[in-house]
């Protein structure tokens, strides 16, 4: 698809007319597939590059397909349990990353740091910041992460700006949102 017709489908998903279309809903939808929805479309709006973009699967995708949650948190600031971030991975919630930047760490990671890449073709060619793997020094390679389609890169960035990015604290709300039936358990210290 071409940017033009991405524009246009971006401005009739623009907020006002957005809500008009998400009111004829079929009562069966959530509430918070329709603010998943909403949010991915006003995402949409404002970066191309999100157009058709599940922010739900990219919430499977951040806790399940690339684990992302392990090192950033469920809330994206940076305190995750793994050893390799050491709890001090970047805090998503405060980064000021466009869609394209946060395509292209997540593709192929930061050369240097903990931070894995996840495009499997990453560094066989010079997609990754022109840097082919026979460029870096011994033991200055970048760390391989667990594979994610480009199609989930995607929809991993509209989850991470539309959950993630630019929200406040965490609170009690977020953390039932993200782990859903579980949240009893699972959000029980935020109760505190």
């Amino acid at each position: 698809m071409s940017f033009a017709p991405r524009k246009l489908i971006g401005m009739l998903l623009a907020p006002g007319l957005l809500a008009g279309m998400l009111a004829a809903a079929p009562a069966t939808a959530t509430y918070a597939q329709d603010a998943a929805a909403a949010a991915a479309a006003a995402a949409a709006a404002t970066d191309p590059l999100l157009a058709g973009a599940d922010a739900e699967r990219g919430k499977e995708v951040f806790a399940k397909v690339g684990v992302c949650v392990s090192c950033h948190g469920w809330d994206g600031d940076g305190t995750g349990k793994n050893p390799r971030s050491e709890g001090a991975a970047a805090l998503l919630r405060e980064s000021t990353l466009d869609a394209a930047g946060f395509k292209e760490i997540i593709s192929c990671g930061i050369p240097g740091t903990p931070m894995p890449y996840h495009d499997n073709q990453a560094y066989k060619d010079d997609r990754c910041y022109g840097m082919t793997a026979d460029m870096f020094e011994p033991g200055q390679e970048p760390h391989k992460g667990k594979s994610i389609k480009p199609e989930d890169i995607i929809n991993l960035v509209a989850y991470i700006q539309t959950h993630i990015q630019g929200k406040p604290k965490a609170t009690y709300e977020d953390c039932a949102d993200y782990f859903g039936a579980s949240a009893e358990k699972a959000c029980a210290f935020m109760k505190r």
